[in-house]
């Protein structure tokens, strides 16, 4: 990478990754862009802070257990750097052009975050549609602003990386994610046996449902949520536009005769459905005419209606500087 203006703080938390940190941090500590490496120790009890103070960092240790999210927090507290990045202990496959490949969005300014992806399936699925689930990848480079917006209630374990996401997206320049085939991780279940393992994967599922539900309706900007309000009206519109369509074809083509027709698989299994007969009962009781009318304000209604709504969307996002896609993803996915 070109001479880089800013100074980048590379933070690790670990928890009993002594068998692992070693070469995450041989990586780190070598990488010539960092101007520090902090290693947060979040009560280890496996010597994970021994092999840790071989390598040329700064050492923390928590005095109890605290959790992913108070970790990062206290390494950014004791960091200086005007970007932060953020490496698990026990991430395996990173090199310095990994390194520069997550920082380089970042320190461009394109992102506020880059979020590196493991090399796991669902993520090389998810490079060529909308993101619709949480991206909780441990490697991930941010502005130093960026961190500073997330409020207290989400440094807490797993919460973060939702918060993270949510933030950028949201309230900020939006963020980057890519897979790195190169990069793997040893699954919690391996690592501290099958039972344990899945309690703290079921802890941090949960950790991350309950940050994105706070997120999704206490969190979002007023203007998303409008938009989102909006949206559900228009699909309403349409499913009443619909509906007087399909009054007014019945109406033309005869209602007794459209309604056999367009029921004929029910009539089939069934000789006496008591749908079919309430309706063909509601058309002799409303007529003809009777249903003309129903139809034609059904379809006037609904089309004045979603003029109106598609009036206030386009306000809407005039307001926002931003196009609808933009306002529902903004997330930049690196197709390379």
């Amino acid at each position: 990478m070109a001479e880089i203006p800013k100074t980048i703080s590379a933070i690790v938390p670990a928890y009993n990754e002594s068998a692992r940190i070693g070469a995450v941090l041989s990586v780190l500590t070598s990488y010539p862009h960092f101007s520090e490496v902090i290693v947060v120790d979040d009560a280890s009890t496996d010597g994970t802070g021994a092999v840790a103070q071989q390598y040329r960092v700064r050492y923390i240790r928590n005095e109890h257990n605290s959790g992913k999210g108070f970790s990062m927090e206290r390494g950014v507290a004791e960091s200086s750097g005007d970007i932060l990045f953020f490496c698990d202990g026990d991430v395996a496959g990173v090199t310095h052009d990994t390194l520069d490949r997550i920082l380089r969005p970042v320190l461009s300014g394109d992102v506020d975050m880059f979020v590196a992806m493991r090399h796991r399936p669902v993520y090389h699925f998810l490079k060529h549609r909308v993101t619709l689930v949480p991206l909780v990848g441990g490697e991930r480079a941010m502005q130093r602003s960026l961190w500073n917006r997330i409020p207290s209630y989400y440094k807490h374990r797993f919460r973060i990386e939702a918060a993270l996401n949510f933030y950028a997206k949201y309230y900020g320049n939006g963020f980057q994610m890519a897979v790195f085939r190169e990069l793997s991780q040893v699954i919690k279940e391996k690592k501290y046996g099958l039972w344990r393992g899945l309690q703290q994967r079921i802890g941090m599922l949960i950790d991350v449902v309950t940050a994105e539900l706070k997120l999704q309706f206490v969190e979002i900007p007023a203007t998303v949520h409008n938009i989102r309000l909006t949206l559900g009206a228009l699909a309403m519109d349409l499913s009443f536009l619909l509906l007087g369509l399909i009054v007014l074809i019945g109406t033309y083509f005869g209602p007794r005769a459209f309604i056999l027709r367009l029921f004929a698989e029910e009539l089939r299994e069934d000789p006496n459905p008591i749908l079919v007969h309430a309706l063909l009962s509601l058309t002799n009781v409303i007529g003809v005419w009777g249903l003309l009318v129903i139809g034609s304000g059904l379809v006037l209604g609904a089309m004045i209606v979603l003029t109106l709504h598609m009036r206030k969307l386009s306000h809407l996002l005039r307001t926002t500087h931003m196009r609808l896609t933009e306002m529902l993803s903004k997330v930049k996915i690196d197709r390379k």
